[in-house]
This record gives structure tokens, sequence and C-alpha cells, in this order.
């Protein structure tokens, strides 16, 4: 057999079965990124879910004004009663509770409590739009206030009464959003991309990457902003997809905290996620492969010259 041919047999082999091979591995190296990546999906819809029943949970606890209102002693101690147990309220908590006020049906401002000097300036609850959504539907309101150089407040007034009847008077409160922003970032310490809380409207209350202190009211990135939208309209509590975004394509959940508009979302950059890529063992068995195919073109081509190409010689010698 010539040189060139011996060549051109060996390439004609290897290529033979080199060919199904990478497009088989491409379609498993492929398959196994999209099993990866709905994986990855699943698990951020996982922490966000987690996520959001952990900060309903603490609204509940240290953001419901609705359970001091129903207090025995604030619904009928009167006026001395209710401001001596708002002033107790707010020095037992200072880092939640800025202010508390008891109004008037007005809106006037009755007795206030602040945790600091600065503040006793105060809110003008009568002015807000918080308390004209309450005197609209006759229940608690409440709307997040972004502060240039202070932590997000929520803003809250809860209609009271002193017999638990019709509306009497109204609880009103400054709540700092400062410890729920540091338990977001908490639980998004470990976050690949970027974990945080929104309010109705798509803006940032905390984040892990603290875009939102350094930019009050900055609203989510438009991806998220987007899926919040989809969300809403569906009326489902969670959604997750993978997103593109600048020509990239990125991964992202958004689940709403039970009881709120507020949502808590992640996003992440699938090609900065470790588990998804191709490992490094399914790297070396293709590479392996490839050497086999390399190396069953050569023995292909010895078994070759040695039963066809001499045994046609032999033969022709004993023909003669």
């Amino acid at each position: 057999m010539r040189i060139e041919n011996k060549y051109k047999f060996m390439a004609a082999v290897v290529a033979l079965f080199l060919l199904p091979f990478l497009l088989l591995s491409r379609q498993f190296v492929y398959g196994t990124k999209s099993l990866q990546k709905n994986d990855m999906l699943r698990y951020l819809e996982m922490r966000t879910l987690a996520g959001s029943r952990v900060v309903a949970n603490e609204l509940g606890q240290k953001y419901n004004l609705s359970l001091l209102a129903a207090d025995k002693k604030f619904r009928e101690g009167g006026s001395a009663g209710r401001k001596a147990v708002i002033e107790l309220k707010v020095k037992e908590n200072p880092i939640i509770y800025s202010e508390l006020a008891v109004l008037a049906l007005s809106g006037s401002e009755a007795y206030r409590a602040s945790a600091g000097k600065a503040l006793k300036s105060g809110f003008d609850y009568a002015k807000s739009d918080v308390f004209a959504a309450v005197k609209q539907t006759g229940a608690s309101a409440g709307a997040v206030e972004y502060g240039e150089y202070t932590p997000p407040a929520l803003i809250i007034v809860e209609p009271a009464s002193s017999g638990g009847g019709k509306t009497e008077f109204y609880l009103a409160g400054r709540l700092s959003l400062a410890y729920l922003g540091e338990l977001v970032r908490l639980m998004g310490r470990n976050s690949q991309g970027n974990f945080g809380l929104v309010d109705g409207g798509g803006q940032m209350i905390a984040d892990s990457t603290n875009m939102s202190t350094m930019k009050p009211g900055v609203k989510a990135m438009p991806e998220i902003l987007k899926m919040l939208s989809v969300a809403m309209e569906r009326g489902t509590p969670s959604y997750t997809r993978e997103v593109l975004s600048g020509g990239r394509s990125y991964l992202a959940s958004v689940a709403n905290v039970p009881g709120s508009k507020w949502w808590l979302y992640e996003i992440v950059d699938p090609d900065g996620v470790p588990s998804i890529g191709t490992p490094s063992r399914v790297k070396q068995v293709i590479f392996s492969g490839i050497m086999i195919i390399f190396m069953f073109g050569i023995v292909t081509y010895l078994l070759a010259l040695r039963w066809l190409v001499r045994g046609k010689d032999e033969g022709a010698e004993g023909g003669a």
C-alpha cells in the first residue's frame, strides 16, 4: 500500500468513527449543562421561597402594629396608658421602632414616642398616602420610605379602638428596615449572584451586593422587574426561569413574601457557578474516546495490511 494511501485509509477510518462520537459527545455535554441549569433553577426557587417565609415571619412578629393595637393595655389604657405602652415599645426595640404615634380620626397627632431626638419633628402621617389609603379602605396600610442617608423605613397606619369595634383612633409608626436588610444580606451571603428584597414597585429594600445602600430606592434590574410583572399577572407566588440580559444568559427566581406585596429575588450568572459547566471527568472521557478512535484507526490499518494486502500477495504467489 502506498504511503499516501496509508494515511488516507487511517484518516477515513478515524473520521468514520470520530464524527458520530463528537456529535454524541456534544449532545451529552449540552444535555448535562441543561440538567445542571434546571437543578440550579430549582435550587434558586427553593432559596427564594424559604427566604420569603423567613421575611414574612419577621414582618409578622416585629413589624406588625396590629398586634400592638390589639393589646389590652393599649386598647383600654386610655391616653396615659397608650402613651406609656408605645414609649415602652420604642424603648425595648429602638432598632426597629424609630417612632410610634397615636393619631386622632382627623389624622392629627395625639402623642408620639421617638427613639431619637432627630425624629421628634416627626413624619406628618395625616398628609401621607398611607393615611389616605387607610381612611379610604378602613384597613391598615403601609409603604416603604427611602431616605438618602438612612435605611429604608416602613410607614404603617393601623386603625384601632378601645372596644374592638368602630375605629376611634389610629396607631401609626415609622419602623426601620435596617434589621430586615441585614437579615436579607445574611441570607444572600452565600449567593453566587445577587440576592435581594424589593417592594411592590420593584424598588430594592435590601440586597446582597449593597446596591440598595449605595443608591436608596433604586429599582431591581429590568429582567427581575419583568419576572415580577409576569408573576403578578399570573397570580403565582413564585416564578423561576432563564433570562437574557446584554447578550448573556442568567438564571433567576422571584418569590412573593406571604401577606405582603414584597418579593424576594435571586439572579446568578451560570458561567460563574462552578457546578454548571463541563465537569473534568466528562472532558477526560471525551479525550480518552478520541485517543481510542485514533488508535483504532492505526490498528485497523495494520490489520488490513496484514489480512488483505499481504493475503492477496500470498494468494497471487501460490497461483503462480
